[in-house]
């Protein structure tokens, strides 16, 4: 057994994903996904033939955001394509954060009584829920603007950077790991390695806490550089590391322990191994702050590569376009690792934005459900949290319990047989939770006097690529519900159920699970 899995095997394994269905939905055909090769990231200048219109700017804000509502596309709409890109990255970095939770301050008890213990469990439970929520919501920018941008970088480096509930299991814990992940979501790359290394939920995760002289634990040491930094080779093949790098590294990072009636870690000097250690080649007597200045000055550009290569398979699609990504991490290399510059040049670009890249990438599940609510426009999204999060672990991705230390793999891992009908079967069960059908019909223009008009309206607001012509006539079938097209009146009682089948419908295409 490797390495890897006997560190996977200390952690309760992921649910499995439930049976597949003996039978697709006929609607999920096979589909090509778009690859972008055109244009770097010189900024998008709209052309006749790849205009600033509502297509994109939708694109823009779902890449950006993960939903284009219509005031969004509108005031979108009314500035330039750079314009739009610079007020959602300046918005992001304005966001305010969130207050600071009571279950911050939450901790086991000491020696408890058995009542004790099940009020901490269920008040622990309760943080982890509502640490949960506090991801929705900002992913719907439910609190301020620009949450919606940061919040999804949180999710990524969550992916890269990443830890396990199961394995610390303390709210407090994953409070202060997001809180760092969000706080650094648009800074300094280096900044938020250093931070997230001494987060308790970090220490415990990949063993930090037994990481001591004398008896060194390379868990850590080995996944910032493998994962989290570096990547085993870089861009020219050359290894970007040794075992000796690992092995001196996990001396420099000894020392740290994690009370558990505390809120953060704590270094302890006499589990600190001071001997001098030699690390890509520099030689001294290491500690945790100096080995990252020597990670990060000997091997900045190789950082700055793996960064943007996150970056890319975030925004763009899950194949990088190698030239692209060799753009991207020059931006970083000139402002100092800064991700807010990278994810400016990229949602400005005329890469991002070429006709290639639109409808390109896949779909997380909580991406698909939490767009698909945001887009609806529900009056009380909130109430729908705790759905998303358990529709959402039913698909294969539980928010905070990602399957492996590699984090969850992007793109066509999410469309595979078991996981597209059972996608279906969570965007049907969240439509069904609509009753205000015929009020979003009411608000397009038009009010859904035509079945046809309104099934494009529809299609437009929740799919990125244009339905086959075969497709459309199927929405409108099931939009008349069997009456001649002239009789179609989105008034009657009766509408509502028709509006929210076509919703379903449209939601299980493989159209909608491309972005």
């Amino acid at each position: 057994m490797d390495r890897r899995s006997l560190l996977l095997g200390r952690r309760p394994a992921p649910a499995p994903l439930p049976a597949p269905l003996p039978a697709p939905d006929p609607a999920h055909r096979p589909i090509s996904i778009p690859v972008p090769t055109a244009g770097g990231l010189a900024p998008f200048v709209p052309t006749a033939d790849q205009p600033w219109d509502a297509r994109r700017a939708r694109h823009l804000l779902r890449r950006a955001t993960l939903s284009a509502t219509p005031a969004a596309v509108t005031a979108a709409l009314g500035q330039t394509p750079a314009q739009a890109a610079d007020a959602l990255v300046d918005a992001a970095l304005a966001a305010p954060m969130p207050s600071v939770p009571d279950y911050a301050a939450l901790f086991p008890p000491v020696n408890p009584t058995g009542p004790e213990q099940t009020a901490y469990n269920q008040a622990n439970s309760a943080g982890v829920r509502a640490e949960g929520d506090a991801v929705l919501r900002d992913l719907m920018t439910l609190r301020a603007p620009g949450t919606a941008l940061r919040e999804r970088l949180a999710l990524a480096w969550h992916g890269v950077l990443t830890t396990n509930l199961s394995k610390y299991n303390q709210a407090s814990r994953l409070y202060r790991y997001w809180a760092v992940l969000r706080r650094n979501a648009l800074g300094s790359f280096e900044t938020l390695v250093r931070e997230v290394g001494v987060t308790p939920a970090m220490l415990v995760y990949l063993d930090g806490t037994q990481n001591r002289v004398g008896s060194p634990n390379e868990n850590y040491a080995r996944e910032v550089l493998e994962l989290f930094t570096l990547g085993v080779t870089g861009p020219d093949g050359a290894a970007n590391y040794t075992q000796a790098d690992i092995t001196n590294l996990a001396r420099a990072l000894t020392g740290w322990q994690t009370p558990s009636s505390q809120a953060e870690a704590l270094f302890v000097p006499a589990r600190f191994d001071a001997g001098s250690k030699t690390i890509f080649g520099q030689t001294g007597a290491f500690t945790y702050d100096t080995a990252h200045d020597v990670l990060f000055a000997q091997r900045r550009a190789q950082i700055a590569h793996h960064t943007a290569r996150v970056l890319y398979q975030t925004f763009v699609a899950a194949t990088p376009n190698e030239t692209v990504v060799a753009e991207l991490a020059g931006v970083l290399l000139a402002n100092g690792l800064q991700i807010h510059a990278a994810v400016r040049a990229l949602l400005q670009s005329q890469h991002l934005m070429s006709d290639g890249a639109l409808g390109a990438q896949i779909k997380a599940p909580a991406d698909a459900l939490v767009g698909l609510v945001a887009e609806l426009g529900w009056s009380n999204p909130e109430g729908l949290f705790s759905q998303i999060r358990s529709l959402s672990t039913s698909v294969g991705f539980e928010l905070f319990r990602p399957p492996d230390v590699a984090g969850w793999s992007p793109g066509r891992p999410w469309l595979d047989t078991s996981r597209l009908p059972l996608r279906g079967i969570a965007t049907d069960q969240l439509v069904a939770r609509r009753s205000e059908a015929r009020a979003l019909v009411a608000s397009l223009p038009g009010a859904g006097n035509s079945p046809y008009d309104l099934v494009d309206q529809l299609a437009d607001r929740l799919v990125a690529i244009p339905l086959p012509a075969a497709t459309r006539a199927e929405a409108v079938t099931i939009l008349l519900g069997g009456i001649p097209d002239y009789e179609w009146d989105p008034t009657v009682s009766a509408a509502e159920g028709r509006i929210r089948s076509v919703l379903q419908f449209l939601a299980r295409l493989p159209e909608y699970h491309l972005v």
